[in-house]
This record gives C-alpha cells, structure tokens and sequence, in this order.
C-alpha cells in the first residue's frame, strides 16, 4: 500500500512540478533545490524525486552529477527543432481530432472559455496554463496516445520561449476558436491547416526575434 500511495502522491507532485515550468514559476536554468520544493509542495523527497525523474524523461529537467537537477535550457536551433515538430506532428492531432467520433468537446469549450478570461486580463501564468491544457485536450480528443505522449512536454518547452505567446496573444486565442470550429464542425482539412498556422507563430516569431532565417 506504501508503495502505491507513493507513487500516486509521485504523479500529483510531477503534475504540480510541471505546472511551476508551465507558468514560469520555475525558470529555464533554475536549480530545483530539493528542501525548497519539498517544503513548498508538502512532501518527502521520495515523491519529490520520483517527479524529477520523470521530468527529465519528458526533456524538462536536466539532472547534472555532483550539482543538481535543473530545470533545462534550450538554444534557439533546439526550440526551432522542437517548433517545427510541433507544426508537422499538431496539425495532424487537430485532423484527427476533427475525424473522432462521438467526441465530447465540453472540456475543450470550457477550457478554452478560461483562455478568454485570461487573455482579457493578461494573466500570463493563466494564459500559459490553459493554452497548455487546450492543446494537449485536442490531442486527447484526437484518440492517438502517442501524438499525445510525445508532444505534451514539447507543448510546456514552447510555451517556454521568453514568453512569446504574450505577442501575439489576441491573434491566438482568435485562432483557438477557428481550431475548435473546425473540430466541431467535422472539417479535418480545416482543422489542420488552421492548426498549422497557429504552431508556426512561435517558430516566426523566434526568427524575427533573432533575425536568421531558418527553413
């Protein structure tokens, strides 16, 4: 029974965890001090490492012999890997959304509806957390648990890149209703070209950001 409640309290604390990178609470080359977090979150070490470990297999956290475990930094040609990932690999989770059937789209409507709530108050921790959760609801509806597996971390570096989303914040969540008009509409060729779209903003904006053009 210990080891099952340890690792069910090891799940809640990585969700917890992923949630500080999402909304910036926990920064990109940031030392995950183990009593801080601990302290923070209410537990032992024990679940606390067991978080780490499975951050560090999602790409997040980074943990380096004899210094710690941080959370990772990425240089601007592995965020344009990561984007272009993105952009092939969402697109088709939103076509495949939109061919699912018997779909429930309630989550996905009342996610999006507190995405609006934070736009109109630029809450930037919000924002990033429901943009998150929009994303990675689509890919649920698409029914494809591998599109899902491999993009959720990918979703939480991208969203990391010095708080781009906040740029072209009105025009995202503009595209989020066109995505999930799209889906509801049953229109898979809509829903992935929109999606495209949407996921090359990050990618454009990184490169005029950094003025190289990248193909």
């Amino acid at each position: 029974m210990y080891r099952i409640e340890t690792e069910a309290l090891g799940k809640k604390v990585h969700t917890a965890l992923r949630g500080m990178i999402i909304n910036g609470e926990l920064q990109p080359g940031q030392k995950l001090i183990q009593d801080d977090l601990a302290e923070y979150l209410g537990v032992s070490r024990t679940p606390l490492l067991a978080a780490f470990s499975k951050l560090e297999q999602e790409n997040l956290v980074v943990t380096i012999p004899r210094r710690g475990a941080y959370v990772r930094q990425y240089s601007d040609k592995e965020l344009l890997d990561l984007c272009n990932i993105r952009i092939r690999l969402e697109s088709l989770g939103a076509r495949e959304a939109a061919l699912a059937k018997n779909k429930d789209l309630s989550r996905l409507e009342s996610i999006l509806s507190e995405f609006d709530k934070a736009v109109k108050k630029r809450d930037e921790p919000l924002v990033k957390q429901m943009d998150y959760e929009f994303h990675t609801e689509i890919l649920r509806i698409s029914g494809n648990v591998f599109l899902h597996s491999i993009l959720c971390s990918y979703i939480v570096i991208v969203l990391n890149m010095g708080g781009l989303l906040m740029n072209y914040l009105d025009l995202s969540r503009a595209e989020h209703h066109e995505i999930l008009e799209a889906i509801r509409a049953g229109d898979p060729e809509m829903a992935e070209t929109i999606m495209q779209k949407h996921t090359k903003r990050p990618r454009e904006y990184l490169n005029s950001e950094k003025q190289v053009l990248f193909s």
